[in-house]
């Protein structure tokens, strides 16, 4: 089978921090080659799916990038994509078919976002033989093509396997197996479930933090425009409904837009609930909370690398990178959410702790989900 090369003529992302898509690029259909270039090459990667012609776009990146080491996996595909192929979802399962990944070298790092994901990521790409990759955007994709009601799991599934086995080629030469860690984007749990049917000897780590520091943290991060603004409202409620199932679900039940107090809200439930249904599912995992990250960043990351099975004797090394911002040069980066003066509504709190009191299960701010880490407790042992 072949692939198509794409010529990148030019770049047209104007957010950020949206979801990655062909339409990130003008291009130009070039000539056919063999697609297993794809899988050879160390400097292409899986960038996105072409859903609507049932194709995955990969990115050739310049040589000297080093994606592994990149905050945001996907931003610096883009900035870097020098030509792009596409490869038929036929081929591509093909290509993956031949790809052997034991699911006992897999780290999955789930979380609500704005909990330390990106500093775990980075701490683990100070190992050797640990590459890990933070928040390749297929995931994401992989979610707003699911439906909520599993009508195409199967589909789902088959991508989620194959992409993730096509991520996690080898690209180095070493005598030691390479252990593989994927940190996701908030969304990313909502398929945690079908990773864990293809992958269950996976380590699954879930990072959170309580509602309300998530909540002001979230706003400081990603709330930029007028959130008054009736525009502003729609379009945040369109672009999140296909991700959030509990923002999806309380549109179509009340018909009522949301507030940016609501979304918000409904954004931490949804991965807090994701977390608690992981749980009764029986899909192992360890949780930890921001405030350990936080105020015990040696001995959390200690507690990561036992429950990884990582070797923990010398990690002076990593522990160096914890004065760093891991979100450096990217538009999350701590300067740059400094900057952000947005004003939130004066009712903003009380709003959100409504709607948190609406739901059946997690009614509290410090909600705990199961098999969090306490190192009190651990203290004690």
């Amino acid at each position: 089978m072949k692939a198509r090369i794409l010529n990148i003529e030019s770049r047209r992302r104007k957010n950020h921090l949206g979801i990655t898509s062909p339409a990130d690029f003008y291009f130009s259909e070039g000539d056919t080659i063999d697609a297993q270039v794809v899988i050879e090459s160390p400097n292409i990667s899986l960038y996105c799916l072409d859903h609507e012609y049932k194709r995955a776009i990969f990115a050739e990146t310049h040589a000297d990038v080093d994606l592994s080491q990149a905050p945001f996996y996907y931003q610096a595909q883009y900035e870097s994509a020098v030509r792009l192929f596409a490869v038929p979802y036929e081929e591509l399962h093909r290509l993956a078919n031949d790809i052997h990944l034991d699911s006992k070298c897999l780290i999955l790092i789930y979380s609500v976002g704005r909990s330390g994901s990106t500093l775990l990521s980075t701490a683990l790409n100070q190992v050797d033989n640990i590459v890990s990759l933070s928040e390749p955007d297929i995931y994401t994709q992989l979610v707003a093509i699911r439906e909520w009601d599993g009508g195409n799991d199967a589909e789902v599934s088959e991508l989620l396997q194959s992409c993730t086995k096509v991520l996690c080629k080898s690209h180095k030469q070493s005598s030691l197996p390479f252990t593989w860690a994927i940190k996701f984007r908030s969304f990313g749990i909502e398929t945690a479930d079908l990773m864990f049917k293809h992958f269950p000897g996976a380590k699954n780590i879930f990072l959170y933090r309580d509602a309300e520091t998530w909540l002001k943290s979230a706003a400081r991060a990603f709330v930029q425009d007028d959130v008054n603004s009736t525009e502003y409202l729609a379009a945040m409620q369109a672009s999140l409904s296909p991700l959030v199932p509990l923002i999806d679900k309380h549109f179509s039940e009340k018909g009522v837009p949301l507030s940016i107090a609501n979304m918000g809200m409904l954004m931490w439930l949804s991965v807090m609930e994701c977390c608690l249904k992981l749980n009764q599912q029986g899909v192992p995992m360890l949780a930890i909370r921001f405030k350990e990250l936080n105020s015990l960043p040696k001995q959390t990351i200690e507690e990561v690398f036992k429950y990884c099975d990582i070797p923990t004797t010398d990690l002076e090394v990593v522990f160096q990178i914890l004065d760093r911002d891991s979100q450096a040069g990217t538009v999350l980066s701590r300067a740059n959410i400094q900057k952000n003066t947005v004003e939130l509504p004066d009712d903003f709190m009380t709003e959100a702790g409504r709607t948190l009191l609406e739901h059946p299960t997690i009614q509290t701010p410090h909600f705990i989900v199961p098999n969090t880490w306490d190192p009190d407790i651990a203290e004690e042992c």
